[in-house]
């Protein structure tokens, strides 16, 4: 007969936010994975898609939230708003011991990271001294993501960059766009220079013929990064850790870390 050993919790609490919105699909397997992590989980997500706005805060208009659950909200702001929303209003004296953001469709990466919604919401909680992990699962085909990288490995990753985390450090972590069982060696990797070439403007028209553009990028598919940047992890099939705003290391300084075991 096999027995099944609990996990003991990492931490009391953690609040958790996305830019993908409330109903996101890699919100679900990131709330899964917090439940292994935390005694208790918040989730406060904005009510819909607010990719790319970066660390941005809502300044010129209001916030509203509506409950979705035990202790499940969605905000009418950005991640960043999530964040201190969230610590204003629930938490006061008693902050979360860790902020997670994602589980983010599409990869952060290069020059997407300056942009990341989910990579603001973790550097907004670190500048209130709170520490922070990004999560990303890139993928190749957005209508077959394939969430196994991170479903199989998140909280094993979670749980080694811990000691260094509660530091008040705050990581981008990237998972490969492989099958789960394709991947969990884990590697300190630098950020790539990114894709983007140049900016360029799509016109159209709306129903009373104003004008309006949509902006988009023209990207180096070939780009040539080197070979410790997140890029190359991430195209050996490796679960890419990038440190952000911070020189800290894997546990015992290593390269790398096997996350299978």
């Amino acid at each position: 007969m096999t027995q099944t050993v609990a996990v003991k919790p990492m931490v009391r609490r953690v609040l958790i936010t996305n830019d993908d919105g409330i109903a996101a699909p890699g919100l679900k397997v990131l709330v899964d994975i917090a439940h292994q992590l935390a005694e208790e989980v918040w989730i406060v997500a904005p009510e819909h898609d607010r990719s790319g706005a970066g660390q941005s805060i809502s300044l010129h208009h209001p916030l509203r939230v509506y409950r979705h659950g035990e202790k499940r909200y969605a905000l009418s702001g950005t991640p960043a708003d999530c964040v201190l929303f969230a610590l204003a209003e629930w938490f006061g004296e008693t902050p979360p011991d860790l902020v997670l953001a994602g589980v983010n469709a599409g990869a952060n990466i290069g020059d997407s990271v300056q942009y990341s919604g989910t990579v603001g919401a973790v550097l907004s909680a670190e500048h209130l001294g709170i520490p922070g992990i990004a999560l990303s699962q890139s993928f190749l085909n957005r209508d077959e993501i394939d969430w196994s990288p991170v479903a199989m490995h998140g909280e094993a990753a979670i749980r080694a960059l811990w000691p260094s985390v509660s530091k008040k450090c705050c990581w981008n972590v990237n998972f490969p766009p492989c099958a789960g069982s394709e991947t969990g060696i884990m590697e300190l990797a630098s950020q790539s220079a990114g894709s983007i070439e140049r900016a360029r403007l799509l016109p159209g028209q709306d129903g009373r013929s104003l004008p309006y553009w949509w902006l988009s990028f023209d990207r180096n598919a070939e780009l040539e990064v080197a070979d410790d940047a997140d890029l190359a992890v991430l195209r050996r099939n490796g679960i890419a850790a990038a440190p952000l705003r911070s020189d800290a290391t894997l546990p015992g300084g290593q390269r790398s870390l096997d996350l299978r075991g």
